[in-house]
């Protein structure tokens, strides 16, 4: 029996095929190295099978669906959502 990986772009769902040239994007933080706060960055790269098994990547078809996760994210950031996983963390007393 063959085994058949699949994946789907997480913005419209389209199946991607092995010569379609995808994109994948990471959510992280940046750390300035001058003191002031974590910031959070999203990573846009091209495809990488390995990459692509991340449970954190998301996978995107091309450019209108990358620039879609990017006005996404964005918007998220602009309401409050997602600054919380670069904020450091509370120590016990």
């Amino acid at each position: 029996m063959a085994w058949t990986e699949r994946f789907m772009c997480d913005i419209c769902g389209k199946q991607k095929a092995d010569n379609d040239a995808w994109w994948l994007a990471r959510m992280g933080c940046h750390d300035s190295r001058d003191g002031s706060p974590m910031q959070p960055m999203l990573k846009l790269h091209p495809w990488n099978n390995l990459v692509a098994h991340s449970a954190e990547a998301k996978h995107l078809c091309g450019a209108a669906c990358a620039h879609k996760y990017l006005d996404r994210w964005m918007g998220d950031l602009l309401a409050g959502d997602g600054l919380a996983e670069c904020a450091p963390a509370k120590t016990a007393k």
